[in-house]
């Protein structure tokens, strides 16, 4: 929750930067510059809503006498696994596919 509002603070503060910050007084690659931040912005924000509503759908279920963890993964399909998959959200990236089943 803490990247989407900070992602959502960093491209409000960018953009009022780029409108009301006397841009027209700047040099062209400044303005480029200027430009790249509430892009940047924009994308952290996309990809800070895509986990915050993938950890959103988390639940766990019993199935059989077996906890199962469902969730609804990043592009839209639901995944079911044994074991919790939060910690390969919050692990470095090294490849792990979510602990999906």
């Amino acid at each position: 929750m803490g990247q989407l509002i900070f992602a959502l603070l960093w491209t409000a503060m960018a953009l009022l930067l780029l409108f009301f910050g006397g841009i027209e007084t700047l040099a062209p690659l400044e303005r480029a510059i200027f430009t790249i931040f509430p892009i940047t912005g924009i994308a952290l924000t996309w990809a800070s809503w895509r986990q915050f509503r993938r950890r959103r759908s988390l639940r766990v279920e019993t199935v059989g006498g077996v906890s199962v963890y469902v969730w609804i993964e990043m592009d839209g399909t639901e995944r079911r696994a044994t074991k919790d998959p939060r910690d390969d959200w919050d692990s470095d990236g090294d490849g792990g596919d979510g602990g999906g089943d």
